[in-house]
């Protein structure tokens, strides 16, 4: 009877992180300074475009990293790339789904997570620094125009 439960629960619940924690995600991203354009891509493809940060994108998962480019004028563009994170749930599929619950998560990407919050700080670029201000250039007296009180 024992092994007919195990049998049952191995039919049932393959894809155990496929089921719990589904296939996709999303990422919110904040720069400092806010108010900059990100873009997500994984292997050359985009995956999703943050036109005002902060804000959030929507990935499927996968064993691959993904990169984040943010830019901004007056700042240098700044790219990181985050791995994702093997998924917990996977361990108990294992247990319980064995194989073919394993097999299902891996080809999913659900057995990775990428973390729920990236923060990219951006640098001012020194080529776009504030610039000395031009000398102040004295303007020529205006002789000879000006209002009196007896006019």
């Amino acid at each position: 009877m024992r092994s007919l439960s195990v049998l049952c629960l191995a039919v049932l619940l393959p894809g155990c992180a496929t089921i719990m924690e589904g296939t996709g995600q999303t990422v919110s991203i904040n720069t400092d300074p806010s108010g900059a354009l990100c873009r997500v891509s994984r292997n050359g493809a985009t995956l999703g475009e943050i036109s005002s940060t902060p804000g959030s994108v929507r990935v499927d998962k996968s064993k691959n990293d993904i990169s984040v480019s943010c830019s901004k004028d007056g700042y240098k563009t700044a790219t990181i790339s985050q791995s994702p994170s093997f998924n917990g749930s996977t361990f108990g599929n294992i247990l319980l789904g064995g194989i073919v619950g394993a097999g299902v998560d891996a080809a999913t990407g659900a057995n990775y997570n990428y973390p729920g919050t990236l923060h990219i700080p951006l640098s001012a670029d020194p080529a776009l620094a504030s610039k000395p201000a031009a000398p102040l250039v004295p303007q020529p007296a205006m002789y000879g125009l000006h209002a009196s009180p007896e006019s």
